[in-house]
């Protein structure tokens, strides 16, 4: 599996869930998530739990929603700019999430003041669709190898 192909899942689906782990444990949530020049990106307010679990364990998760055409991510990710200083990733937002009831919540309105964006670097990828389990496999990535 090539990066591209991860990459091109990740900007086509809707919602990711992202895991974090921070003192009180995992923290799994839903968020919305756009690819700029290859690169995955996130966001939330500082206060948000997994903004909060990414500034002291840079480790993170990142799952599309289906359990049976499966795509996990693992890597790291950096609490890095505020919106205003990446407009690259601010128009990739908003050429995805174009209803009028999410404008409300693009990471630049003036309600998400605050909204912190998050860039994800992965380091590993599975893929695999589950009707083919074991043939479907693939990976992309130097990680360890995940028990199966």
């Amino acid at each position: 599996m090539e990066w591209g192909d991860v990459a091109e899942r990740l900007a086509a689906a809707r919602y990711w869930w992202v895991a974090t782990a921070g003192p009180r444990g995992p923290h799994a949530v839903p968020v919305w998530g756009v690819v700029a020049d290859g690169v995955p990106w996130c966001y939330g307010d500082p206060d948000a739990v997994r903004v909060r679990n990414l500034t002291h364990d840079s480790r993170i998760v990142v799952h599309l929603e289906s359990a049976e055409d499966v795509l996990v991510v693992h890597g790291t990710a950096q609490v890095a700019a505020e919106p205003a200083d990446r407009p690259d990733v601010v128009a990739a937002y908003h050429a995805k999430y174009t209803a009028p009831e999410e404008l409300m919540w693009l990471p630049d309105a003036p309600g998400m003041a605050g909204a912190i964006l998050v860039r994800v670097t992965p380091t590993t990828a599975l893929a695999w669709t589950l009707p083919d389990l074991f043939g479907s496999q693939r990976r992309w990535g130097s990680g360890p190898a995940v028990p199966r």
